[in-house]
């Protein structure tokens, strides 16, 4: 699921009612409330100024809750001639990192066409990460299958919130390099859309809100493609 739940620790959850309109899409998405809805009610996070973070979705079924589209992984590579490497599935687009481990320097814009990554070091290894579209076929494989009749909260209208604790999501821009989470201005962790956490300089203008209270805890990896967290939603 959305969540590896054998790195996280919950400190504290609850029940929330979902926003009239709201599609919640997977576990893990980062949920808000709008400060410009006068209706009560969580949302997967748009990255505009009127959110406001409250944690994260889970539904805590015994299988899939909800059939999810994308999912992450990570891959590791030893550049041959030519300086291209071919990933096993294609990345959905603008959705690829690519962290030289020779160097230690992350590949700024890489150019990837379909399912290969050009322009790299000839001989050095990089890892890349990326966010992929699952097939049925892999969505079961990978995460087995769907909560027969589906998620029960999607008929009364409420969703699972973690407010507190250490979580591991898959809902991140895979295309960020993680490593550097909060190290500079524009590296702060902020909401984006479709309940998606992201990297960049927050605004309290236009947009993208920084997550008070939330420090990365670990990096994806070819063993764990997930976002590590500790936080403590206001």
């Amino acid at each position: 699921m959305a969540f590896y739940l054998p790195y996280g620790r919950v400190a504290d959850m609850g029940e929330a009612m979902v926003a009239p309109g709201a599609v919640i899409l997977a576990e893990s998405q980062a949920l808000v409330v709008s400060s410009a809805a006068q209706s009560a009610g969580v949302m997967p996070a748009t990255g505009t100024a009127t959110d406001i973070f409250v944690g994260f979705a889970i539904a805590g079924t015994s299988a899939l809750p909800f059939p999810e589209a994308y999912t992450n992984k990570v891959e590791i590579f030893t550049v041959p001639t030519g300086g291209m490497i071919t990933l096993s599935l294609t990345p959905v687009a603008g959705q690829v990192a690519v962290l030289d481990t020779t160097t230690g320097a992350f590949v700024t814009d890489p150019t990837v066409s379909g399912a290969n990554v050009s322009g790299l070091t000839v001989g050095d290894t990089v890892q890349v990460t990326y966010k992929y579209a699952m097939s049925v076929i892999q969505m079961r494989a990978l995460f087995g299958d769907v909560q027969p009749g589906g998620y029960v909260g999607a008929y009364v209208g409420q969703i699972g919130l973690i407010t507190r604790g250490d979580v591991w999501i898959s809902e991140f821009d895979a295309a960020m390099n993680w490593a550097t989470a909060g190290a500079t201005a524009s590296t702060q962790i902020v909401l984006a859309a479709n309940g998606q956490l992201t990297l960049g300089t927050p605004s309290t203008s236009a947009g993208p809100i920084a997550v008070p209270n939330l420090v990365v805890t670990g990096i994806p990896s070819q063993d764990i493609p997930y976002l590590g967290l500790r936080f403590a939603a206001p």
